[in-house]
Parts: structure tokens; C-alpha cells; sequence
């Protein structure tokens, strides 16, 4: 009976959850078990088995008070484990949500990375019972992640800060569009669009894709980056004059555009060796699905051709880094 008590405890792992009653339990049935032998071992009408049911009843006593306790304890950090488990799947959910739009370092992107996997190996340990060890791998995946996502929240929070002025670019926009009665370009790098605009009115928008990191502002030559600010049209390209089916050229680097480089370079910021590109378009080949380019601006060539016949030399195009808030993308 003893036995079977002490079995029926460790099945439901008492020795984790109800430790001091099990090794009590152990120890009744091991004190039980040596009475047991010694008495054995004497004359037959001289044993005394008294003390083995003494132990054996404590035994028994032990192992179904630890596994009532086992009972209550795993309950109670099951429940434990699957809020934590909700938890982190609700912030999972976000991160592949409204961050994932976002080009985050290669550290970030990497602790986002390896809290995934740590997700998925916790989901297979909670769903096999194992409670303690689900609990203690959910605290090293939130803490993981919680990590990843407030360096990716500093990040995006420093760029917002530039939202004032992309909305002060807009406005000026719209308003040329609308007095000069003339077509304007606005691209929206969080969105991912190109929207078109015909004496101040939005008439047209286009899926975009950017440079490969376009969460900032462009700084130099090979960064990757689609630069912000207030540009014209300076060439139309279509045919052998380019390698993307059709192309607009904008006149970056425009003068505002010069100065921080030069500024960059005064404060040690860049390397004296930087060069600060140029050569950035709004063209075609795009449709990747994917943010490729170097810093260009690239739609899918039947957008292309509507954009091409809207524009001229001289066509305002305006990049911004949102025409939404922060608040407004990350109101929840």
C-alpha cells in the first residue's frame, strides 16, 4: 500500500511540486522497508512488525498529503503558466503585428529571433504537463522579448520625432498641388505607398517599396536608405534610359540635404570619406513584396506607366516617414 501511495505521488510529481511531504514519505517507506528486513532476519516467533506499520501508515499518510498538495500546486501554476503564456502571445502578436514593418537592427531582429524559438519549444513543454519547466522558460522568453520590443520602441519612438515636420512637408504639398493647380507626389515610407495628389486632392495610391532600411532619414552613399524631404521630378526615364522598365528622377541631394552631410562630416558623425549619393527614383520592377532597393522608391510596372503619364519635369515629390501619428499607428 505504502508502495503504490508513494508511486501514485511521483506520477503526479510530487517531488516537485510537494518536495518536504515526498521525501517525508520517502523516508517513512525507507525506515519501513529496513525494519521490515532486520525483523526478517530474526526468529520467526520473536519478530515484531509493529514498527512497519507504524512507518508504513506515515508512508502513506505522507504521500497523499503531497499529492493533495501536488494537486493544488500544479493547478495553481498551470493557471499561472497559461496567463504568462496568453501574455506573451498578445505581445508576439504585436511585434509581428504593427513592429514588423519596421527595419530594426540586426541585434534586435536577432533577440526577436530567439525569443520566438524559446516560444515554440514553451508551447510544447506546457502542452506535455511540465509546468515548472514551461514557467521557468516563459520567464527567460519574456524577458527576452520584453527586451527586443522596448529597443524597438526607443528606436521607433526616436524616429517619430521627425512627425512634426513630415506633416509641415505634406501640408506645404498639398497646398502647392492645389494653389499651382498641378499633380504632387507624396510617398509614405510606413505605409509602404505613393499617393497621388491632383490640385490638392488625393486622386491615386500605389504599393511602394523602399530601401532596405528606411527608417531613417537618408545620411550617405550605401546606407540603404530612402531619403525624407521635399523633391522635384529633374528626368523621365523609359526605354534604354533605364534598367527599371520606367523611372523619375528627383533632384536629391537638394541643398538642405548637403548641409547636414557637411554637418555630419564637421561633427565626426560620418567618415571624411563619405560621399553622399544620388541618383534616387521613383521606378518600376517593383512588387517583391519586400522593402529592396538601395534607397529608390519602386513600383510595379502598370503603376509606372499611370504615374508616368501623370507627372512632368518640375512634379513635387515629397517622402515622409508617415502621414500617420505614432499614437495613431500604436493606439493600442
Amino acid at each position: 500500500m505504502a508502495g503504490m501511495a508513494l508511486a501514485k505521488a511521483r506520477d503526479n510529481q510530487a517531488e516537485i511540486y510537494a518536495t518536504d511531504l515526498y521525501d517525508e514519505a520517502n523516508q517513512y517507506y525507507d525506515s519501513a522497508m529496513s525494519v521490515w528486513r532486520k525483523e526478517n532476519e530474526r526468529f520467526i516467533l520473536l519478530r515484531d512488525y509493529s514498527r512497519v506499520t507504524g512507518f508504513t501508515y506515515l508512508s502513506i499518510e505522507k504521500s497523499e498529503e503531497a499529492l493533495k498538495q501536488t494537486i493544488i500546486s500544479s493547478a495553481d501554476l498551470e493557471k499561472t503558466t497559461t496567463n504568462k503564456l496568453n501574455k506573451l502571445n498578445e505581445l508576439l502578436k504585436e511585434m509581428n503585428g504593427s513592429l514588423s514593418r519596421f527595419p530594426l537592427s540586426e541585434e534586435i531582429s536577432s533577440e526577436i529571433a530567439r525569443g520566438k524559438l524559446l516560444f515554440s519549444e514553451v508551447k510544447i513543454v506546457y502542452s506535455n504537463k511540465q509546468y515548472t519547466e514551461a514557467d521557468k522558460m516563459l520567464n527567460q522568453t519574456e524577458s527576452i522579448l520584453k527586451s527586443a520590443h522596448n529597443k524597438a520602441f526607443d528606436l521607433i519612438i526616436n524616429y517619430f520625432k521627425s512627425y512634426n515636420q513630415w506633416s509641415q512637408w505634406m501640408e506645404q504639398t498639398i497646398i502647392e498641388s492645389r494653389n499651382k493647380k498641378t499633380t504632387a507626389i507624396i510617398v509614405d515610407k510606413y505605409a509602404g505607398k505613393c499617393f497621388i495628389y491632383k490640385n490638392g486632392k488625393r486622386v491615386n495610391e500605389f504599393d511602394a517599396e523602399l530601401g532596405k532600411k528606411w527608417m531613417s532619414d537618408k545620411r550617405h552613399k550605401g546606407d540603404n536608405t530612402t531619403p525624407e524631404g521635399r523633391y522635384r521630378i529633374i528626368k523621365k526615364k523609359e526605354g534604354s534610359a533605364t534598367k527599371y522598365y520606367k523611372a523619375l528622377l528627383i533632384d536629391y541631394p537638394n541643398n538642405e540635404d548637403k548641409q547636414r552631410f557637411q554637418a555630419a562630416i564637421a561633427d565626426g558623425t560620418l567618415p571624411r570619406n563619405s560621399h553622399i549619393g544620388g541618383l534616387i527614383e521613383i521606378h518600376g520592377h517593383g512588387g517583391k513584396g519586400a522593402d529592396w532597393t538601395e534607397g529608390c522608391v519602386a513600383l510595379v510596372n502598370s503603376d509606372m506607366d499611370k504615374i508616368f503619364r501623370l507627372v512632368r519635369i518640375g512634379t513635387p515629390v515629397t517622402i515622409i516617414g508617415s502621414i500617420s501619428s505614432f499614437d495613431e499607428i500604436f493606439k493600442n
